[in-house]
């Protein structure tokens, strides 16, 4: 049986109809996998693993920097502005089947300035490469190299203290671990001397970094 023969009998319909919905302009409504980027303007960074675009709040994605007042804070933070300054087009990947934003509400993004990944740079310079997964995020393409960068990385803060310290009293953090760990009704939350509810917080650990805390169960205060 010739092709014209099976279509005339209806054999061939699936290819047909497939002919058909290109020829109408439908052939777009099929998936293609792709990652997606945009080219965005920096505003400013935060710190050295999120950067506020024109486009959004972006979270780099698969590394860790120091948070506000964490030990290697303004290393970081400063070593993400002189790779990207404010004003700077950076390029923004969103890997195929990623989540597109974090519990925050931040975009959760590659980025790349003049084609060189900041992730990288950064994990090189110093932060702390991760898998997503390990905050609750999705694992990514690029993590296998992070990760095995990140054995060969210096640390920004060399001398991180992870330990868990007793409170010094009912309120108070011994000066030498001054962030409160509460767990409350909405969690374990870390509290740095810089958050707006700090001084009301009552500790049950306190802990020297931001990174000994998260070691021991606890996530940054929004606030």
């Amino acid at each position: 049986m010739n092709l014209g023969t099976k279509l005339a009998t209806g054999i061939g319909l699936g290819g047909l109809c497939v002919s058909l919905i290109s020829a109408m302009g439908y052939v777009d409504a099929v998936p293609v996998k792709a990652d997606t980027s945009a080219t965005a303007t920096v505003v400013s960074w935060s710190d050295g693993d999120t950067v506020v675009t024109d486009l959004g709040k972006v979270r780099l994605i698969g590394i860790n920097a120091p948070d506000v007042g964490e030990c290697g804070y303004d290393e970081a933070t400063a070593s993400a502005v002189q790779l990207a300054p404010v004003g700077s087009a950076v390029t923004l990947t969103l890997p195929d089947a990623h989540d597109d934003t974090d519990q925050y509400g931040r975009l959760l993004r590659y980025v790349a300035v003049a084609g060189k990944d900041i992730g990288l740079t950064q994990i090189k310079a110093g932060s702390v490469a991760k898998f997503d997964s390990t905050d609750g995020y999705d694992a990514h393409p690029k993590q296998k190299k992070y990760r095995k960068t990140d054995i060969r990385k210096r640390d920004y803060c060399g001398n991180h203290d992870l330990k868990s310290y007793a409170p010094a009293s009912a309120q108070k953090c011994p000066k030498k671990a001054p962030i409160k760990g509460n767990r409350g009704s909405n969690g374990w939350i870390y509290h740095l001397p810089t958050n707006q509810y700090y001084k009301e917080t009552k500790p049950e650990e306190c802990f020297a970094s931001g990174d000994g805390a998260k070691k021991h169960g606890y996530r940054a205060s929004l606030v």
